[in-house]
């Protein structure tokens, strides 16, 4: 059983390394282009506005569903 979720995993790999790197599925560019300096960069984004630095927000989504497995995992196992 083991071989053939491999061989499963490896085929998944292939092919999302094939659909990324060949021209599969060619790339069609359309929308709205404005060269209007009023809304070009650099414009305040959500990192800049914040009041919490991306660093602190980064390790606490990191760090809560850590320390929540483990607790649970220990709460468990002083249960046994």
């Amino acid at each position: 059983m083991f071989y053939f979720q491999l061989v499963i995993m490896a085929g998944t790999v292939l092919l999302a390394y094939y659909f990324e790197y060949t021209d599969t599925f060619p790339v069609h560019i359309q929308g709205f282009f404005c060269f209007d300096k009023a809304f070009s960069k650099p414009y305040p984004g959500p990192e800049d506005d914040s009041k919490a630095p991306p660093v602190l927000v980064y390790s606490l989504l990191t760090a809560i569903p850590t320390v929540t497995v483990s607790f649970t995992a220990i709460h468990k196992l002083s249960l046994l």
